[in-house]
C-alpha cells in the first residue's frame, strides 16, 4: 500500500510545487531580475514537459572530465564494449543512451536531443541472463565537460538541466577542479539528493590515499553546499565500488522518485534565488486615514471649495430669478451665474445627454476656468501621495518597494489632468430644478397681474378725474377701494412671497452644495482610487502572491 501512495503523494507535491513557483513568476513578471523570472519559467515549461513523460523511466547520466574514466564506468555498468559499437557512435560529441527494459524511452531521448543512431537497448545488446532490477533506466554517457570543443561543453550543460540524477565521475588528480565545482556543483548545491559523486581509479591509490582523497572530496563537496554528499569510490578496472554504484541506480529506479525529487531540486534552487530578492516581509497595509488625507489635499487642490460656493451661490440666484418678485428679479440678470463664469454650468446640465463636447475640452475648459492650485495645496497633495507611497513600499525588498514607487509615479503624472476631469464630469445637479420654483414663479405672476390690474384701475380714475368725467362708481371693501386693495395687496403679497421663497431657496441651496460636495468628494475619491491607492494595493497583492507562492515552492 505504502509504495503505491508515495509516488503519487510526492508527485502531488512537486506539482503544488511546479504550479506556486509559475505563480510566483507571473507575480514578479517586471518586478523582479528577469533573468531568475526566465529561469523559473524555463523550469516550470520543463517540469511540465518531463512529466507528461513517462513516470516509469529514470534518466541518470555519467559526466566527468577528460581522463576521469566514466567512459569505462559506462562500459562496466552496461556490459558494453563502446569500441565495438564505434559505428554507432562515430563521434564523441554526442552523449550515448543504454535502456534497461522494455519501457518505450523514444519520447524522453528525443526531449533530451539524444537521436537514435546513440541508443542502445539493453537487452538487447546483451546475451547473458539479465535481472530486472534496473528496468526503467536510461543510462547516459555524457561528453567531458572540460572539452576543448564547446559544442561538447554546450550539450553537457543543457543536459545537466534535464536528467533525473547525475553521476559525477571524478579522478584523484581531478576531483578538486575549480571548474567543475563553480560552474556544476555550487549552483546546484540544492540537488544534493539527485546527486551522486564516484571516485574512479582507485585501484591505483593505497587504502591510505584512498581514504584522504574520500575525506578530501566529501569535505569540498560540504563546502560547496551540499549537506550530505554521496560519494563512492570506484574502479572500472578492478570492479571495486560497482556493486555500490548498481546498488544506488537500483534504488533510484525502483522508487520511481528522481524525476520529481529533481523537479523539485529544480524548483528550490530557483525558488531560493527569486526569495531572495522578494524577501518575506509582511505585506504593509495602507491606512484609511492617509487615504482620507489624499482626499482632502485633491479636494483643495482641485478648487473644490470654490465650486461648492459656486454651486451654492447659483442656486439662490436661480432660485431668485424663478421665484422673485417680477419688478425686481429682472436686476438679478446683471449679476452673472457663479457656475458660468466657471464654466461648469453646460458639462452639469448635459448630464446623462450625449455631450457635445469631448472629454479634452472639458478639461481644457476646467484647467481654464477654475483657479490654478496655490503651491501650498500642491505640496500638500505631494505630501499626502508621498506618505501612502512610503508606507506601501514600508518593510519590502528593494525590488518591490522600487516597483511600488515606480507603478504610483506612473499615474501620478497624469493625476493634474483627472483633477480636472473629476471636476468637468460632476453632475452639480443644476438640471434638477425644485417643483415649487415654477409654483412660485406662477402665484409671482398672478400676484403682479392683480397688482398691475389695480394700478391701471388707478391710473385711468386718474385720467378720467383730469380730464373733468364724472368719476365712475369705484366698488370699495371696509372702506378701501378694490383698486387700491389690488395694488398695494399684490405688490405687498408679492415681496412677502419672495422672502418665503428666498428663505426655502437658502436651505435649499445649502443642501444642494452639500449634494455637489458629495458628488465631487465621490469623483475624487475615484481619483485617489485609481492613480495612488489602487496601483500601491495591485502591487501589494503581486508582493503577496509572490511571498506565498515562494514559501510553497519552497516547502
Amino acid at each position: 500500500m505504502d509504495t503505491v501512495e508515495a509516488p503519487v503523494r510526492a508527485a502531488t507535491d512537486v506539482l503544488m510545487k511546479i504550479d506556486a513557483l509559475e505563480a510566483a513568476a507571473k507575480a514578479g513578471q517586471g518586478r523582479l531580475d528577469q533573468v531568475v523570472l526566465t529561469e523559473a519559467t524555463q523550469i516550470v515549461d520543463r517540469a511540465g514537459q518531463r512529466l507528461r513523460m513517462s513516470g516509469e523511466l529514470t534518466v541518470v547520466a555519467l559526466a566527468g572530465a577528460t581522463g576521469s574514466g566514466k567512459s569505462s564506468l559506462f562500459n562496466a555498468m552496461t556490459g558494453l564494449d563502446l569500441a565495438a559499437i564505434g559505428t554507432r557512435r562515430p563521434t564523441s560529441s554526442m552523449p550515448l543512451a543504454c535502456v534497461w527494459g522494455e519501457e518505450p524511452a523514444g519520447e524522453v531521448l528525443s526531449w533530451l536531443g539524444i537521436p537514435r543512431r546513440h541508443q542502445v537497448q539493453h537487452r538487447s545488446s546483451l546475451e547473458e541472463q539479465q535481472s530486472e532490477d534496473l528496468d526503467g533506466l536510461v543510462l547516459l554517457d555524457l561528453p567531458d565537460h572540460d572539452s576543448t570543443e564547446v559544442e561538447h561543453r554546450l550539450i553537457v550543460d543543457r543536459l545537466v538541466e534535464l536528467v533525473d540524477m547525475l553521476v559525477w565521475v571524478v579522478d584523484p588528480q581531478k576531483y578538486a577542479d575549480a571548474a567543475l565545482h563553480n560552474r556544476y556543483i555550487k549552483p546546484y548545491a540544492s540537488h544534493s539528493g539527485v546527486m551522486a559523486f564516484a571516485l574512479n581509479h582507485i585501484d591505483k591509490l593505497s587504502p591510505d590515499q584512498r581514504k584522504s582523497c574520500l575525506n578530501d572530496l566529501e569535505r569540498l563537496l560540504k563546502a560547496d553546499g551540499l549537506k550530505s554528499p554521496t560519494v563512492v569510490a570506484t574502479s572500472a578496472v578492478s570492479g571495486d565500488g560497482l556493486d555500490e554504484v548498481r546498488g544506488l541506480l537500483v534504488k533510484r529506479v525502483s522508487n520511481k522518485r528522481s524525476a520529481r525529487e529533481r523537479l523539485a531540486a529544480d524548483v528550490d534552487r530557483v525558488s531560493d534565488r527569486m526569495a531572495s530578492q522578494c524577501g518575506d516581509a509582511k505585506t504593509p497595509e495602507i491606512a484609511e486615514g492617509d487615504i482620507t488625507e489624499l482626499v482632502e489635499a485633491l479636494s483643495d487642490a482641485s478648487g473644490l471649495p470654490v465650486v461648492v460656493d459656486a454651486v451654492r451661490r447659483s442656486y439662490l440666484q436661480r432660485a431668485s430669478a424663478a421665484a422673485g418678485w417680477p419688478l425686481t428679479k429682472w436686476l438679478g440678470r446683471f449679476q452673472p451665474d457663479p457656475l458660468r463664469r466657471l464654466q461648469l454650468d453646460q458639462v452639469s446640465r448635459q448630464q446623462g445627454k450625449e455631450l457635445r463636447r469631448s472629454a479634452s475640452n472639458e478639461v481644457a475648459t476646467a484647467r481654464a476656468s477654475l483657479p490654478a492650485a496655490t503651491p501650498v495645496q500642491r505640496a500638500r497633495m505631494d505630501t499626502a501621495v508621498r506618505t501612502i507611497t512610503n508606507k506601501a513600499a514600508e518593510g519590502l525588498s528593494r525590488p518591490w518597494a522600487d516597483s511600488v514607487r515606480s507603478a504610483i509615479r506612473r499615474r501620478e503624472e497624469s493625476l493634474g489632468d483627472e483633477l480636472d476631469q473629476a471636476v468637468a464630469r460632476t453632475d452639480l445637479g443644476i438640471a434638477n430644478n425644485p417643483g415649487w420654483w415654477g409654483a412660485a414663479r406662477f402665484v409671482q405672476w398672478l400676484l403682479f397681474a392683480v397688482t398691475l390690474a389695480g394700478g391701471v384701475w388707478l391710473a385711468a380714475l386718474l385720467v378720467a378725474r383730469i380730464a373733468g368725467l364724472d368719476d365712475p362708481p369705484l366698488p370699495k371693501a371696509g372702506g378701501i377701494p378694490y383698486a387700491w386693495i389690488m395694488l398695494v395687496g399684490g405688490a405687498v403679497l408679492g415681496i412677502a412671497l419672495a422672502f418665503v421663497c428666498r428663505l426655502f431657496a437658502t436651505s435649499g441651496a445649502a443642501r444642494r452644495a452639500r449634494a455637489a460636495e458629495k458628488a465631487l468628494r465621490a469623483e475624487l475619491e475615484k481619483v485617489a482610487e485609481s492613480h495612488v491607492v489602487a496601483p500601491a494595493r495591485e502591487e501589494l497583492e503581486a508582493y503577496t502572491t509572490c511571498r506565498d507562492s515562494l514559501a510553497t515552492a519552497r516547502g
